[in-house]
């Protein structure tokens, strides 16, 4: 495999996106049992119009890419309308909705979007669902499909007028924890007492209907993807045999549910999907993608969330379920010595493979650096990635998120440090960052932070290096 041609063409989960938002319960004055607030970004509903991919996450939109790697933030109107918004292409306009929202519409997936009104049926009787999901159909139909806790249902809409139900509201399907072991709540699903299912989403392939959801709740690590499929976009549904199609329970990239399925180029496919993180709250999370295929019954191939890096569509011809690269995590579990480390913040969390832990130097640290002995003999690294936690921040006292500086160096054995990546004047705000390198051979690589935002603390929840 040509790593060394085609690394600047892969992505990395998860997934990095400029600016970050803040937690929507920060921002409404909710407490955390831990008094500090977060960013979160989560429920990717995602298309691909005219050759761009276009991410809708809750909390803040709109996400664009061309390349299927690098994503810009265009702040559009509304930025943010609820969670779980939802946009689908309908006779030549964008249709927006989310939880418990209005309805709204416009030219352009990246808006502005005006609102036309709240969904109602005939008797003036108004809708406000939880976890929405449009879809428009090839005949022009148009769809709603919803439920945030014991159930999906979905309804018609009229095609000319899309808030107003010509059909009830009608049971999808509800909660199965007898015979669906994978919806029983719990972090490995002991109890059977309830599900909470969510994340409607649907995806039409070779006449069959794939009417996904996610279980048993986004605050567990075995949050994963389920379908039910029919020959009909209302039904009768049959459970799909092999859900949870997406299901993550081990590694950095866990809780892997409430997502979108989206057809992209040279007949790829792929899913986009929530990570579970939840130190500071049950809504603090993340967001991956990873291709999907199907197999000779029509089923979606049951699969895991990648956490190295993985090339973007059309790099390389492999297996339709294959982009994965050769380079793997170089330091994961290594020991540092770190120039400083605040209490109970040791160096070892930045990687030890979890989203749960971070390394925090002291606040009196002028410069602090975390290097790290990779091998005795020398390595490849191709690329690194970081992950920071913003200690600290504060929506009431004015502590907000911004860019950190930072520098990375590699050396080989008692050679003088090189600067591989430089930073140090980063006006990004990139609260996940992943960055391909020239391949450099290296037995020490180190991290130093040159700079922070006011009245915020540096904290890396994971630092790798990769490579071969």
């Amino acid at each position: 495999m040509n790593t060394k041609c085609d690394h600047f063409k892969t992505y990395c989960n998860p997934t990095p996106l400029p600016d970050y938002p803040l937690g929507r319960l920060c921002l409404s004055g909710y407490h955390l049992p831990n008094k500090y607030d977060y960013r979160e970004t989560a429920d990717p509903s995602v298309i691909y119009e005219g050759g761009k991919w276009y991410l809708y996450p809750s909390c803040g939109m709109v996400y664009v890419s061309e390349d299927f790697i690098h994503w810009k933030h265009k702040k559009m109107t509304p930025y943010d309308i609820g969670y779980a918004p939802t946009v689908v292409k309908h006779k030549g306009r964008f249709l927006l909705i989310a939880s418990e929202s209005e309805m709204y519409s416009s030219l352009s997936p990246e808006g502005p979007f005006e609102c036309i009104g709240a969904l109602h049926d005939d008797t003036g009787k108004e809708y406000r669902v939880g976890d929405p999901m449009l879809f428009s159909d090839d005949d022009g139909r148009l769809y709603l499909y919803s439920g945030c806790g014991g159930e999906i249902r979905g309804c018609e809409l009229d095609s000319d007028d899309p808030t107003r139900l010509i059909t009830e509201n009608m049971l999808m399907f509800g909660m199965n924890t007898k015979d669906h072991v994978w919806e029983r709540m719990g972090e490995w699903n002991e109890d059977p007492s309830y599900s909470w299912i969510e994340g409607a989403w649907m995806y039409k392939r070779n006449g069959v209907y794939y009417l996904t959801y996610s279980a048993p709740g986004t605050e567990w690590i075995s949050y994963g993807m389920g379908a039910y499929k029919s020959s009909s976009p209302l039904g009768p549904w049959e459970y799909m045999g092999t859900s949870p199609f997406l299901l993550t329970k081990k590694g950095l990239i866990r809780g892997t549910g409430h997502g979108s399925i989206v057809d992209g180029p040279n007949g790829t496919t792929w899913v986009f999907y929530t990570i579970c993180v939840c130190y500071a709250g049950a809504f603090e999370r993340r967001i991956g993608y990873d291709p999907i295929g199907f197999d000779e019954n029509g089923n979606i191939i049951p699969t895991s969330a990648s956490e190295n890096p993985c090339y973007a569509p059309g790099v390389i011809k492999k297996p339709h379920l294959d982009n994965s690269t050769n380079l793997i995590p170089l330091t994961q579990m290594k020991r540092p010595i770190a120039s400083s480390c605040a209490e109970g913040r040791d160096e070892i969390y930045a990687l030890d493979d979890s989203l749960l832990t971070w390394w925090q130097p002291r606040k009196d640290d002028p410069m602090p650096c975390l290097p790290i002995k990779l091998s005795g003999d020398p390595l490849t690294v191709a690329a690194v990635r970081i992950m920071w936690r913003d200690v600290g921040l504060s929506v009431k006292d004015g502590y907000l998120p911004g860019p950190f500086g930072y520098k990375v160096d590699v050396k080989v054995r008692n050679e003088e440090w090189t600067t591989v990546i430089d930073k140090s004047d980063n006006k990004a705000d990139m609260l996940i960052d992943y960055i391909p390198i020239d391949p450099v051979l290296a037995t020490d690589i180190r991290l130093i932070i040159t700079s922070k935002p006011e009245n915020i603390e540096p904290g890396v929840m994971n630092f790798t290096a990769f490579g071969y």
